[in-house]
């Protein structure tokens, strides 16, 4: 019995070895990156993709290349690409999708189509917007780094994630907000000058899949405190001197630092708690606990007095307030709600749902009452 199992096991196996198609990797060109943009040729809109490749090519040292093709599918341009190419282009291992700016601006649903029905394709893959086009960003992006620029964005968002500066951003992620009634996405917005590397400087709103406007990192923050729990994430605030802390200050202020005092630190653990306290007024109350730690301060203060702690925490609460209220007046005029306030007020509909659109009607006339608590748990050194 055992011998005709393992008989049967290696016959399956030859069987299987044979319907994959083989290829000697020195005949292949891997995909790693891809830019997407909309260009007008011969008077029809087509695709223009830009793809960062592997070209394992024992002739040269340089294995990151960059290719590119047009048509009406995302398919259609990889196979134009492919025509101009001796190797032969494979995606199974794109790791970013980057969107130029017109394109995100017509939906980036569409698109995703091809990642989607790719099995080979990973829901891990970052995704992105440019504020200029994909391929001026890929094709600069790489002269200018010594690195694939693929593998270079990838770890600039990466970063990001991975100390909840900003919310994850990869296909998955990005899938879930768009289907789920009541929350909008958010996308990474890269941007690279002329002979510079590229950059992660803002990010992109995204009213369900189409590009509304951009927000600020410390924006991003905010956005993810409310998503989850976060923690060991990098935070910077100004906050104005008011006269509780004008006593404490160990030197007189000068020049642009006379109103305000800027603090660098660290927020140890960050939670928040949202919930509807008025369905038909569509009042909401959002709780928000910061542990963190001060790194540095643009003015000595005391801090070893338990006053000046407790001060502290109080004008950067304040703060903290006055920020998230703006925030959330800045989304409400773009239209577009990435705290996700529908979710808790789909749940207290009825049905338990909400209409495709009806959430973006609603989210300009909500109501937030923020209420933060601060505790600074340790100031180390303080210069």
């Amino acid at each position: 019995m055992y011998k005709r199992v393992l008989l049967l096991l290696l016959s399956s196996s030859l069987v299987l070895a044979a319907c994959v198609e083989t290829k000697p990797i020195e005949q292949l060109a891997i995909i790693n990156a891809r830019g997407v943009d909309l260009i007008q040729q011969k008077g029809e809109q087509l695709i223009d993709t830009t793809l960062v490749i592997f070209q394992f090519d024992t002739q040269t040292k340089d294995i990151s290349k960059i290719a590119s093709g047009t048509g009406k599918t995302i398919k259609e341009a990889g196979q134009n690409a492919n025509e101009k190419t001796s190797f032969t282009l494979t995606s199974g291992q794109i790791r970013l999708e980057l969107y130029g700016i017109e394109t995100a601006k017509t939906g980036v649903m569409q698109y995703l189509n091809t990642l989607a029905r790719d099995a080979r394709t990973s829901d891990r893959v970052m995704l992105a917007v440019t504020d200029k086009t994909a391929k001026e960003v890929l094709t600069n992006g790489q002269n200018a780094t010594s690195i694939n620029v693929g593998l270079f964005i990838n770890g600039l968002i990466k970063q990001k994630v991975e100390n909840d500066s900003i919310p994850k951003v990869e296909f998955n992620d990005f899938t879930h907000a768009y289907l789920e009634s009541g929350r909008d996405p958010v996308l990474p917005l890269i941007s690279v000058a002329d002979g510079d590397v590229p950059s992660l400087s803002k990010i992109a709103l995204l009213q369900d899949d189409v590009y509304t406007g951009t927000l600020s990192l410390k924006e991003a923050l905010y956005i993810n405190l409310i998503l989850k729990n976060i923690k060991s994430t990098p935070f910077n605030i100004g906050i104005p001197i008011e006269q509780s802390l004008q006593d404490y200050l160990q030197e007189e202020l000068s020049g642009n630092e006379k109103d305000h005092l800027y603090v660098n630190g660290k927020i140890i653990k960050g939670k928040s708690e949202t919930r509807l306290t008025k369905r038909e007024t569509l009042k909401f109350k959002t709780d928000i606990k910061i542990q963190m730690n001060i790194l540095e301060l643009s003015n000595e203060l005391a801090l070893e007095n338990d006053d000046v702690i407790k001060a502290l925490e109080k004008e950067i609460a304040n703060q903290i307030k006055k920020e998230y209220e703006r925030l959330l007046q800045k989304t409400q005029e773009m239209g577009a709600d990435p705290f996700g306030y529908g979710q808790i007020y789909r749940i207290h509909t009825p049905d338990g749902k909400l209409k495709k659109g009806e959430w973006h009607k609603l989210y300009p006339d909500i109501e937030v009452d923020y209420n933060i608590h601060v505790n600074i748990v340790d100031y180390g050194a303080v210069r």
